[in-house]
């Protein structure tokens, strides 16, 4: 038997190589910190026909050479031991990881709770209702306060992100009756005019048992956080403008989307600032988030206009129709859809109706009811219903002082069969580049699936009478944000963003694999749902699932827009298919065959 030391090579992966025994980890990376998960998996490729064993676990080689194993772990350091053997030769391969976080002082993570705010400037006023967040492990109990005001008792209101990955992709390993991890603990104080001042935070956790497996030596101290918080009698009159190109209003400091692409020049009121974001106000009891570096304030005096509506027309176009009401100013608009039947609402805030006309102009080709509501005071909603029609798309903007919405009629055959797609125009996304992507166990990247699929249905939609573009056409590096921008520019009717998976870690690859669509908006359910249909038939591929996904790609609302998961790559046999003409074909003749089935319905 020959034992060879295993070096680690510039290629960032851990191989060793020697005669006829190759080893070649390409995930994980040597000292990579992993999430707490009981199990996980571990892949890479090596020489056809050697015998691999992972911690004492045959593992089996694809007849390509890639492998995948999904083993159990334990919480900190923790090392694969793998060996290869064939004839008189042997590989040894030792790849050190961590299980769980550490702190900067190399002990585990969970032995000192963590803020979620740090050296941040808050002001509050005074009667505002102050949230105070920290990490520590599940089962515990925890406080805050400010100064030396009175402690405020915490309690757990979320789980991990590793967890909420394993919901949403799969059974996550992870289990919170036998590891210790984090959980986000939460207390809210409301502020009292005795708290006007400058505060220092503090917070303090104490685990409830003393059997979780870990001694904190900090359990009745307090720790002080690096934020200062700022209490005014009242706050002032702040107005600031949105700066940003294309503004996104949150629900909460990091948190989800509550309004879209607001158009940089809207005026809004601030009532507080915290976690890098302020709150703005959007109507009376409506509030949102934004983040501070994408606003500008503007001078003491400056105030947030008031408009009122009093006209609403509707014009017709070549694609659809338009939905123009003089607002005068630039105001946060909110686009709620529905569908089955089409239906879209829109909120214009910081508005109040007066309309008692609604004109019609050669709208007869795309039939639609408009009507207007005031469900709060300066929350003005227009209302459109289109009956029997399905709505392709639709695009809010400001023409000087009007609001405007363009809604597209959806695309449709224009001849007797269906399968021509002639006078369509669909851009089409081959994800990533210049960075890989997800990588295969052999080094196979994402990119190039993406992209060698990508050319594939090109050519079938040409041929098919569609007018294609795509994002890029080889390596070159095309910024992520521009890639929507450049569909809706072209004005393309469908866009296809394609791609391959992965998981995180944690998640059985071998039970969570296969084909799997995304979509955002209720206009593009149709579409996602048609290419999901002949994508699972066509690959016969496990079914990973149909998924409203808020995807940088899946959300431009001005044409049906989805993401399309063919493969998964960290699979030997899927990665081995993704290398094949047969494969590759097979996933754009499928993709084909869902644009006609929802461009013939």
């Amino acid at each position: 038997m020959k034992r060879i030391i295993a070096i680690f090579l510039a290629a960032a992966a851990f191989s060793i190589s020697r005669a006829e025994v190759s080893l070649v980890v390409i995930y994980p990376k040597p000292d990579q910190e992993i999430p707490s998960v009981d199990s996980t998996f571990i892949f890479g490729h090596a020489t056809i026909g050697v015998h691999l064993q992972i911690n004492g676990t045959d593992v089996r080689i694809h007849k390509g050479g890639g492998w995948l194993a999904y083993l159990p772990v334990s919480r900190g350091p923790f090392v694969f031991h793998l060996t290869g053997a064939r004839g008189k030769d042997t590989a040894f391969v030792d790849l050190p990881v961590q299980i769980g976080p550490v702190d900067s002082l190399g002990t585990q993570k969970p032995l000192i709770p963590k803020a979620l705010i740090s050296e941040e400037e808050m002001i509050y006023s005074v009667g505002s209702v102050f949230e105070f967040s920290f990490e520590a492990p599940p089962g515990g109990a925890g406080w805050f306060r400010i100064s030396e005001s009175d402690s405020v008792r915490m309690f757990e209101s979320s789980r991990t992100e590793q967890s909420y990955w394993g919901d949403v992709f799969g059974e996550s390993s992870y289990d919170y009756s036998k590891a210790a991890d984090y959980v986000v603990y939460t207390g809210n104080y409301r502020i009292a005019a005795a708290d006007t001042g400058r505060h220092c935070i503090y917070y303090r956790f104490q685990p409830l048992s003393e059997g979780q497996g870990y001694v904190n030596p900090l359990r009745s101290a307090y720790l002080n956080t690096d934020s200062v918080l700022t209490v005014i009698p009242e706050f002032p009159s702040l107005v600031g403008v949105l700066s940003g190109r294309s503004q996104i209003v949150r629900t909460g400091p990091g948190l989800g989307y509550k309004l879209l692409y607001q158009p940089p020049g809207i005026k809004v009121h601030i009532r507080a600032m915290r976690d890098g974001f302020y709150e703005i106000s959007l109507a009376d009891d409506v509030n949102g988030y934004v983040n501070i570096d994408s606003v500008t304030l503007l001078p003491p005096g400056a105030s947030v206009p008031t408009g009122v509506i009093s006209f609403i027309s509707v014009d017709g176009s070549k694609d659809g129709i338009v939905i123009s009401a003089p607002a005068g100013e630039k105001f946060p608009y909110e686009i709620d859809e529905s569908g089955s039947p089409s239906r879209l609402d829109i909120d214009l805030f910081g508005v109040t109706g007066d309309v008692d006309w609604i004109r019609y102009n050669n709208a007869e080709d795309f039939k639609c009811l408009v009507t207007w509501s005031q469900p709060g005071d300066h929350l003005f909603r227009i209302s459109v219903e289109f009956g029997d029609e399905e709505i392709g798309g639709y695009k809010p903007y400001y023409d000087g002082g009007d609001f405007k919405l363009e809604v597209y009629k959806k695309s449709k055959s224009n001849e007797f069969f269906y399968t021509s797609l002639k006078g369509l125009k669909i851009m089409i996304d081959p994800g990533h580049s210049h960075d890989s992507g997800a990588v295969g166990p052999t080094g196979f990247p994402e990119k190039d699936a993406n992209l060698w699929i990508a050319h594939e249905l090109r050519l079938m939609l040409e041929r098919a009478g569609a007018e294609v573009m795509m994002t890029r056409y080889g390596h070159e590096n095309v910024p992520l944000y521009n890639r929507p921008s450049m569909a809706e520019k072209w004005g393309a009717d469908l866009l296809i963003s394609i791609h391959n998976n992965a998981l995180p870690d944690g998640i059985n690859p071998f039970d969570h694999n296969g084909t799997s669509v995304y979509y955002y908006h209720p206009h593009s359910k149709p579409l996602a749902e048609a290419i999901h249909k002949h994508l699972v038939k066509a690959t016969r591929l496990p079914d990973h699932g149909l998924y409203y996904g808020n995807l940088v790609l899946t959300r431009p609302s001005a044409m049906p827009a989805v993401l399309v998961e063919c493969a998964f790559m960290i699979i030997p046999e899927q990665e081995a298919m993704l290398k094949t003409d047969k494969f590759q074909r097979k996933c754009a003749k499928a993709i084909l065959e869902g644009i006609k089935e929802y461009i013939g319905r």
